[in-house]
């Protein structure tokens, strides 16, 4: 029996499979990525380096947030959100109540670098009331009955709204009026009382 050997072997492509691979050498050449697109993520890293403020809403409402006076977005409540390309400068921010213009907070950030910045958004203001008058006392805000508060006691009233509030302290026994006070809630911040 005689075997017939090959030396070398040649491989016949068709001018058919030539052009095909072509053309997908071409496809995959113009693709962003075989893996598709890129993440925001990845086109962040990706670009120039910039200065970005993170603004964290923690005050139970959505906000308009402004930089140096000029709107920059709404943020929904428990929402975060960036301010990008700030230049290297003082900043001045605010959040301010939609539609009121009322402004709830503010700060200045001093960038001075590329990096992140971070600016959070804390809940309303809340007054702090302490009793060190000896007797149980009722507690009033503009008018409205808050708690009974005994003597070396300390309660908050939350949440309170921007804007002049006027407090008084009456004894529970006779109802007689013993302490009053305005406080001017003009900052994002927690107030106090104190009552002696």
């Amino acid at each position: 029996m005689k075997i017939n050997k090959r030396h070398g072997s040649y491989l016949h492509v068709s001018p058919g499979i030539v052009i095909l691979i072509g053309i997908l050498v071409f496809l995959v050449a113009g693709c962003e990525s075989i893996f598709g697109p890129k993440t925001e993520e990845e086109e962040e890293e990706e670009t120039e380096e910039e200065a970005r403020i993170i603004v964290y809403n923690e005050y139970g409402e959505s906000l308009d947030i402004y930089m140096d006076g000029n709107f920059q977005f709404l943020i929904a409540d428990k929402e975060n959100k960036k301010i990008r390309h700030v230049t290297k400068d003082e900043h001045d921010l605010e959040a301010r109540i939609p539609g009121t213009g009322t402004v709830v907070d503010s700060t200045t950030i001093d960038v001075t670098s590329y990096t992140d910045y971070t600016w959070t958004i804390d809940d309303p203001p809340d007054i702090n009331v302490t009793n060190k008058y000896g007797k149980t006392l009722k507690i009033y805000m503009d008018g409205n009955y808050q708690f009974d508060l005994v003597d070396k006691e300390n309660r908050w009233i939350m949440d309170v709204a921007m804007g002049e509030h006027f407090l008084k302290a009456l004894k529970v026994s006779d109802n007689k009026e013993v302490a009053s006070t305005t406080i001017n809630v003009t900052e994002n911040k927690d107030y106090s009382w104190v009552i002696e």
